[in-house]
C-alpha cells in the first residue's frame, strides 16, 4: 500500500469512526481503496470482479449452469441467442452477477439471502464487440416498482448502422422469450431484457446495470443528503452532534480532497425490500480510487 493510501484511508477512518448511515437502517462505514498500480485502470467491471460480484464464465460453463437451472424452452433460446452472438460479435463475454462479498462489518459480514439459495448462475450479462465497433451489451431487468427504461439504448454513440440495428432486433426477438428464473424465489427478474451500445468496453458494464436497474450513481451530496434538513433543525447556539459533523467531514474531504468524488449503489430488490451497497469514492491525483463502503435496508 502506498503512504498516499495509507494516510488517505487512516483519514476516512477517523472522519467515519462510530458513524453510522442511517437513511435506512443504521450500518457503519468501512474504509475501501482502488490502486491502480495493483490492479489496473478503475471501471464498474473492473471493480465488481474483483470484489466478487462479477463472475466470468465460458460459454461452455454458461450454458451448463443454464442446462441445470433453466427449463428446456429456455435452454433452447439461450443457445440460439449463443449461436448468433458468437457468430456477430468478438470478444464475447459472459458474467453472472450477484452480491459483492461484504466487510464483516457490515449486514454481519453476511447477505440477505439464504447462502443454501445461491448458485453460480444467478444475472446473466453479456457483452461483446459488434463488426462496426459498438459494444452491445444484454441482460434481464431487476423487478423493481418503477417503470422500465426502454428496451434498447445508446447512450454514447451518435448513430448505429443498418447491420447493428438488425442485430440488435435479432436479439431482442430471441431474448423476449427467455424468462430467466432465479433458484431463490425472493429475488425476482422481469420477464425483459436490456440492449445497450456503448463506444468503449469501459462503460458497457456500467451503462447495463444502470438500465437493468441493479446500479444507480450519485453525488455525495445527495448521498448525505440529510446534512442540511439536519442543520436547519438546529437551534441557533446549539452545537453540532457529533455525527453530524461527521457527515460534513466526510463531505468536506471528498470535495477537497479527492477528484471526481461519486456514489455507486449497488440496488437489489429482495422480497420487495430494498437492499443497497453504497461505494462512495474520489480519485486521488495520481488515479487511485479511496472512500468508504456501507449499506442500507429497509428488512
Amino acid at each position: 500500500m502506498k503512504a498516499q493510501t495509507q494516510q488517505i484511508i487512516t483519514t476516512l477512518a477517523e472522519i467515519t469512526d462510530d458513524l453510522y448511515y442511517s437513511l435506512v437502517g443504521d450500518e457503519p462505514y468501512v474504509t475501501v481503496f482502488w490502486e491502480v498500480e495493483e490492479k489496473g485502470e478503475f471501471a464498474v467491471e473492473n471493480f465488481l470482479l474483483d470484489n466478487g460480484a462479477l463472475t466470468p464464465f465460458t460459454p461452455e460453463a454458461f450454458l451448463h449452469q443454464v442446462r441445470q437451472t433453466q427449463s428446456q424452452p429456455v435452454v433452447e433460446h439461450y443457445q440460439n441467442l449463443l449461436s448468433l452472438l458468437q457468430a456477430n460479435l468478438s470478444e464475447l463475454t459472459i458474467y453472472s452477477y450477484g452480491f459483492p462479498e461484504l466487510p464483516e462489518d457490515l449486514f454481519n459480514g453476511d447477505l440477505p439471502l439464504e447462502t443454501s439459495e445461491l448458485t453460480p448462475l444467478l444475472i446473466p450479462l453479456l457483452i461483446g464487440l459488434s463488426p462496426a465497433g459498438e459494444w452491445i451489451g444484454l441482460a434481464p431487468q431487476q423487478k423493481r416498482g418503477y417503470q422500465s427504461s426502454p428496451r434498447f439504448v445508446i447512450p454514447d454513440l451518435e448513430s448505429v448502422g443498418e447491420t447493428t440495428t438488425a442485430l440488435v432486433e435479432q436479439i431482442q426477438s430471441l431474448t423476449s422469450q427467455i424468462e430467466h428464473k432465479l433458484s431463490t424465489r425472493s429475488w425476482k427478474l422481469k420477464n425483459a431484457w436490456e440492449v445497450v451500445l456503448t463506444a468503449s468496453r469501459a462503460s458497457i458494464i456500467e451503462k447495463l446495470l444502470l438500465q437493468t436497474g441493479f446500479l444507480s450513481i450519485e453525488e455525495i451530496n445527495k448521498f448525505l443528503r440529510s446534512i442540511e434538513s439536519e442543520l436547519e433543525e438546529l437551534e441557533e447556539d446549539e452545537e453540532l452532534p457529533t455525527d453530524l459533523q461527521q457527515q460534513i467531514d466526510l463531505r468536506e474531504y471528498f470535495q477537497s480532497q479527492l477528484l471526481n468524488s461519486r456514489v455507486y449503489n449497488l440496488n437489489y430488490n429482495i422480497s420487495d425490500e430494498s437492499f443497497s451497497i453504497h461505494y462512495a469514492l474520489g480519485q486521488t491525483e495520481d488515479g487511485d480510487w479511496m472512500g468508504v463502503v456501507t449499506d442500507s435496508f429497509t428488512f
